[in-house]
């Protein structure tokens, strides 16, 4: 029978010195934490699925909050039944051996993953735990609704009709075919492009429309004309026209215009810079109505939004010498800074990047997690009324941007405050502007999106401004005028 630990442990050479203290565990850890933590104790490869239904069953709750993240006790999960545990751990590798994520769902049935999210929300398969889907239920929803399932116009063609793509755009201009959706898909990093999808029942259905010899048009030679042209003239679909207007009228104006199929709406949005000689709604509008390819669509555009509004604000706020971006860590939510970065919203530039000593406050647990700044790492740092001059001086005269302003914004003039100073320009909210605000509205969102940084104030200055970045692009495709031809005045 091994002996329990004495007090004090005996070398030959130093004799009795101290037990070492067991790790120091704090109270309360994040959901990745808590499954490592709960692995560690019970020897079971416990994952955040488990931890999941570890709260599901009110084994765990959560106990505090950190920037929105959720914590749980650690003691709490230390006593967790070890059946419980174990029971829970088998059921999710069961269920892994039988059941598909989103992802490899959609590639094990060959389907587009629009179609999954739509059939999902419609009720006629249900995810499980994790988000994953039951082999057998995606089988047999693959073999009953195969019809409902949503195709690209190439795949249309080539795959379902084997025609040529050439042959599809007669199809959509007779209107022998409904769109079901179209979603937007990156070209590149400054463009998208609008990819139309047609449900495969209704493109099965064209092979019984009368009057049409398929065989013909599918032997049809490369470079010669479509037989189809016989029955319809090849007309500029919707999509084609709204494109061939928004070029022009970038040419036009010599300026930059934004155009995005909603994938709400399902019409067309437009925006556009503005400024001196730069056209308004009105002229667009009129410009719309007199284009001879576009007019058709005029009645279902919309010109102006709030996306192209902010668009434009983020272009503004990139220019330089016009913004910087700031982010702190804090000893708890609300609580006094341990660390603040600033740099140069146009350039990325770093202004600023130090840990501030929070005087007699301590790190919670809950914040040290997320950040994993600890107290021996600002025990030697500067106070925050020694880098103020610093801070202020990198900030004057510029937009303060902020992924969460009103946070940051109160932790650092509840700083200021503490320390008997005064904020100036630090202090009016005109001089701060909220990012996470500015990008929920950007994409017409009912929550606010999580940044997703690093969690130290650099990254976290880093990843805000790329969003800023990311707005600056507007929605959809974003046409550029052409340069002039050789010789030709400029507009």
């Amino acid at each position: 029978m091994t002996e329990p630990l004495t007090e004090t442990i005996v070398t030959e050479t130093e004799g009795a010195v101290p037990a070492q203290p067991e790790p120091y565990v704090p109270e309360a850890f994040g959901a990745t934490r808590i499954a490592s933590l709960i692995s560690e104790h019970i020897g079971e490869p416990v994952t955040t699925d488990d931890v999941a239904e570890f709260i599901e069953r009110q084994a765990l709750t959560e106990i505090d909050r950190y920037k929105g993240w959720s914590m749980y006790s650690t003691a709490a999960a230390r006593e967790l039944d070890v059946d419980l545990v174990r029971s829970i751990v088998a059921e999710q590798v069961a269920w892994q051996e039988v059941s598909l994520s989103p992802d490899a769902a959609v590639e094990r049935i060959g389907w587009h993953w629009s179609d999954l999210e739509r059939m999902a929300k419609e009720g006629r398969i249900t995810p499980g735990r994790g988000g994953r889907y039951r082999i057998t239920d995606l089988e047999a929803l693959a073999a009953e609704a195969d019809d409902d399932r949503h195709v690209t116009a190439q795949s249309a063609a080539k795959d379902v009709l084997g025609v040529r793509e050439s042959d599809w755009r007669y199809i959509e201009s007779a209107g022998w075919i409904r769109l079901a959706q179209t979603f937007e898909r990156e070209v590149g990093r400054r463009r998208t492009v609008t990819v139309s999808l047609y449900q495969l029942g209704d493109v099965r259905g064209l092979l019984e429309r009368p009057g049409i010899d398929w065989e013909a048009v599918r032997d049809c030679p490369k470079g010669r004309p479509s037989p189809l042209r016989e029955h319809v003239t090849l007309t500029s679909t919707r999509a084609a026209a709204i494109r061939v207007f928004t070029q022009r009228l970038a040419d036009r104006h010599r300026m930059t215009v934004w155009a995005w199929n909603s994938l709400y709406s399902g019409q067309w949005e437009l925006d556009w810079e503005r400024g001196e000689g730069l056209p308004d709604k009105k002229e667009v509008r009129r410009e719309l109505a007199a284009d001879p390819e576009a007019r058709a669509c005029a009645s279902e555009a919309v010109l102006g939004t709030t996306w192209g509004r902010i668009t434009r604000k983020a272009r503004e706020l990139l220019e330089p010498d016009r913004a910087v971006v700031l982010d702190t860590e804090t000893t708890d939510l609300y609580g006094r800074t341990i660390e603040i970065a600033v740099i140069d919203a146009a350039t990325g530039k770093k202004l600023m990047n130090t840990l501030v000593n929070p005087g007699d406050a301590t790190i919670s647990d809950g914040a040290r997690w997320v950040h994993g700044i600890t107290d021996e790492m600002i025990a030697n740092a500067r106070p925050l009324e020694k880098i103020l001059l610093r801070l202020r001086k990198v900030t004057k005269n510029r937009t303060i941007l902020a992924y969460n302003a009103e946070f940051d914004r109160a932790v650092v003039l509840g700083d200021i405050k503490r320390a008997g100073k005064r904020p100036m320009h630090l202090e009016p909210e005109s001089s701060w502007h909220c990012l996470m605000q500015m990008r929920t509205d950007w994409l017409g969102a009912y929550r606010w999106p999580k940044l997703g940084g690093s969690h130290r104030a650099l990254g976290d200055c880093e990843s805000a401004r790329q969003v800023l970045i990311e707005m600056s692009k507007g929605r959809g495709t974003a046409f550029e005028p052409c340069p002039p031809a050789p010789g030709a005045p400029d507009a």
